[in-house]
């Protein structure tokens, strides 16, 4: 990426994705399945083009899962290890807890992104602020696209954050920011967190604030959000592009129709069905003739024959 680089990195993919549901419940949604990879990939080649060559990746929702998504990445060069969590520790617990194991290198700064959404930034100024100035925490930061949606971010002078606020309408000559998931901790900030139950906000980034070293850089690129089921759906199309795409492991009957559609690992469609603009993976079944339209079918669900689902999302429990 530049010159300057991180050598140490954390992944966040532990939460429980409660508006992943009913999806989330048979894999977290850092590993859901698209066609490059799953969710949490992203995060992961981020990380490596920053530089890391190694990346804890903590877990606790579907710990097993997660896991079995993470033995089948291969990024050269780049060694992955896993926290797993007895009980959910919050974003700063866990980087806490994963610290205290020693899975975070023992000095320098530490990246870290949240595993549940989808990144292609451009990180040279976000390191070379760390790497030259003071911050105990830098954000990454983008313009706001959409301020009434999510928190906005206020820098002041010199790239310090001012503020942190809720979505709403920016105030008169405020220019909102965009937190897309990517922070640098300085090891100062690292050392004093206890392992506990801590959020970011009150552990990290107020103490920062409050002693005027909360950092921001706006950097170039691509963010995208998979927090529901729909929004999950949209970026399997968008990665398809138009075309469809099938794992492997799927066995699709030559006669049945694909229509950017994305079948994963298991899936399985039997002759003249049609799968249109969806997503079947993990052992889902469509049966003959059937029609799946704008739907995501994962984990042993089965659409009988001539079935025909529309707008669905469909999950059922792995064996």
């Amino acid at each position: 990426m530049s010159a300057r680089t991180v050598s140490v990195a954390m992944v966040l993919a532990a939460g429980r994705g409660e508006r992943m549901r009913p999806l989330s419940d048979v894999l977290p949604k850092p590993a859901l399945p698209l066609p490059d990879g799953p969710v949490v990939s992203s995060a992961l080649r981020l990380a490596a083009a920053a530089g890391a060559c190694r990346v804890t990746v903590n877990l606790w929702h579907l710990a097993e899962p997660m896991e079995r998504a993470l033995r089948r990445l291969e990024l050269p060069g780049v060694t992955i290890a896993t926290s797993r969590e007895e009980a959910l520790m919050g974003t700063a617990g866990g980087l806490a807890l994963a610290g205290a194991r020693g899975l975070l290198g023992r000095d320098g700064p530490v990246l870290v992104i949240n595993g549940d959404c989808l990144l292609s930034l451009e990180l040279e100024a976000l390191l070379e602020r760390c790497a030259t100035g003071d911050d105990l925490v830098t954000l990454a930061l983008m313009p706001h696209p959409d301020p009434g949606r999510w928190s906005r971010v206020v820098l002041g002078e010199a790239g310090t954050v001012t503020a942190m606020l809720p979505p709403g309408e920016p105030a008169p000559g405020e220019a909102p920011f965009l937190y897309p998931g990517v922070m640098v901790v300085s090891r100062e900030a690292l050392d004093a967190l206890p392992v506990q139950l801590l959020a970011t906000p009150e552990a990290l980034w107020e103490p920062a604030r409050a002693a005027g070293r909360l950092g921001g850089v706006v950097v170039r690129g691509r963010w995208r959000e998979v927090g529901t089921p729909a929004g999950y759906l949209e970026a399997a199309l968008d990665r398809l592009g138009g075309h469809s795409a099938v794992d492997p492991a799927a066995a699709v009957d030559p006669r049945a129709t694909l229509r950017s559609s994305y079948l994963g690992e298991g899936a399985r469609v039997a002759a003249d069905a049609v799968i249109d603009e969806s997503v079947v993976a993990c052992g889902a079944t469509v049966g003959r003739g059937a029609w799946v339209t704008r739907s995501v079918l994962l984990g042993p669900v089965e659409i009988g024959e001539g079935e025909i689902v529309v707008d669905q999302f469909r999950a059922a429990p792995l064996p």
